[in-house]
């Protein structure tokens, strides 16, 4: 599942956001790291909370951040993801 939250900012026409992911048990720093080399992904790091991982993301536009958004969630061992997108100032 994949729940987009606020909007993207237009000055740039780069679209930043936060995806937070959750992943099977013991699986937290394999999924960062496949999640790392993903084309748009600045970095991505296990985390302690509600969410395992956390990705920050800069895509091009609306589009391209959900084609990353479902290519994470399919990618083996994700089980729910959340993509936070940043608000306009």
């Amino acid at each position: 599942m994949i729940a987009v939250k606020s909007t993207m900012s237009s000055k740039q026409g780069i679209v930043k956001a936060c995806v937070l992911i959750r992943v099977r048990p013991g699986q937290h720093y394999k999924v960062a790291e496949k999640i790392s080399s993903l084309k748009g992904v600045k970095s991505a790091f296990a985390v302690m909370g509600g969410a395992d991982v956390v990705a920050r993301i800069e895509a091009e536009n609306m589009k391209v951040l959900t084609r990353l958004g479902i290519q994470i969630g399919d990618l083996p061992d994700v089980v729910t993801t959340e993509t936070l997108v940043a608000a306009e100032r």
